[in-house]
């Protein structure tokens, strides 16, 4: 091994074992928090706040977080897929309500991030990853759909730090207003289920409404992730045009494994595998989401936000308040 190549192994290295570690503090952290009953983000957004502000003193882990994210992030997205019940759809729990307004909510943030997004002049991939984080479930669809999309490691991490903002702004605000609007244990349920970013945000959520609040908001928020199934095929098909814009031509389609290894992964859990080893298969894929979020976390910086932050931010707000607002009158008009 020659010296270059020698200090390319050192540096990545450096860097995976960094974004353990700070992945390991922020499920620490997590714990600590929840046990004393004080608020806590959650593991993902510690993870990747820690890796952000680690990066600031670290050096040489860059190298470290891009392979994360593309050697080991293509394998947490297939063991994400054991995480998908398909058959929720169809649960009294979710009911044709929950489920309208799911869906109305779904499709208006993805729509309009991507009509807002490209309003703003932000290329294809940005404005489509930015509608998934909030349509579907925050952190863990951005990361199923960034490598479809060809994001570099800067504009995935402005995502990143911009859904853990919204998701954190929504799962504080809508039993805020579930109260102050007056709507029902029901109503509000279905509200932060179709609204909420994150799924550990949508349950928290509607357990602050109630107890009845809580077991709807919960299966009306894991339809929602359950449209990964349908949202990272769809990306992978957005990157094919993605490519053959910038080359000019239309090349072979060569589908990435992670995307047939995705829905394969989610068929299984639903119609063949024991909910035991699903379960335990998806517990896996949330421990791996924390030292990948805390690499992300490596691109956060300065230039980064100053680049791009602004027009990501605003249409994440944008598409998220629009998303509200449908949903809203999706309720009114089916209750």
């Amino acid at each position: 091994m020659n010296g270059s190549a020698r200090s390319l192994f050192m540096s990545t290295s450096r860097g995976i074992a960094a974004s353990i570690i700070i992945g390991g503090v922020a499920f620490g952290a997590d714990y600590f928090l929840k046990s004393q009953q004080w608020f806590s983000p959650g593991a993902s957004t510690l993870a990747l706040i820690l890796g952000a502000l680690s990066a600031i003193w670290l050096t040489g882990v860059e190298a470290g977080g891009r392979w994360m994210t593309k050697r080991a992030m293509p394998v947490a997205i297939v063991l994400l897929g054991f995480g998908l019940d398909l058959a929720l759809f169809s649960q009294p729990a979710v009911g044709a309500v929950g489920l309208a307004v799911a869906l109305s909510a779904s499709a208006t943030c993805l729509i309009s991030s991507y009509l807002i997004g490209r309003a703003m002049g932000l290329d294809l991939g940005t404005s489509v990853a930015i509608g998934a984080g909030g349509a579907i479930c925050g952190n863990s669809a951005v990361i199923a759909v960034a490598p479809s999309l060809k994001l570099t490691e800067e504009r995935f991490a402005v995502i990143l730090a911009m859904v853990n903002i919204l998701g954190l702004l929504t799962f504080i605000c809508i039993p805020l207003l579930t109260s102050g609007l007056g709507l029902s244990e029901v109503a509000g349920g279905i509200w932060a289920g179709s609204v909420v970013h994150a799924v550990p945000q949508a349950v928290a959520a509607g357990e602050s409404i109630g107890e009845e609040a809580l077991v709807i908001a919960t299966a009306v928020k894991l339809s929602r992730v359950s449209l990964l199934v349908l949202i990272v095929p769809l990306c992978a098909w957005i990157g094919r045009r993605i490519d053959s814009g910038e080359d000019g031509e239309k090349r072979r389609f060569a589908l990435p494994y992670f995307v047939p290894g995705f829905i394969l992964a989610a068929c299984l859990s639903t119609w063949v595998l024991p909910e035991l080893i699903s379960g335990t298969i998806m517990q896996v894929a949330r421990y791996m989401l924390l030292p990948l979020l805390a690499a992300v976390g490596f691109f956060i910086n300065k230039k980064s936000m100053q680049h791009a932050g602004g027009p990501v931010l605003a249409v994440g707000v944008l598409s998220t308040a629009l998303m509200v607002g449908v949903s809203y009158g999706m309720l009114q008009l089916l209750s």
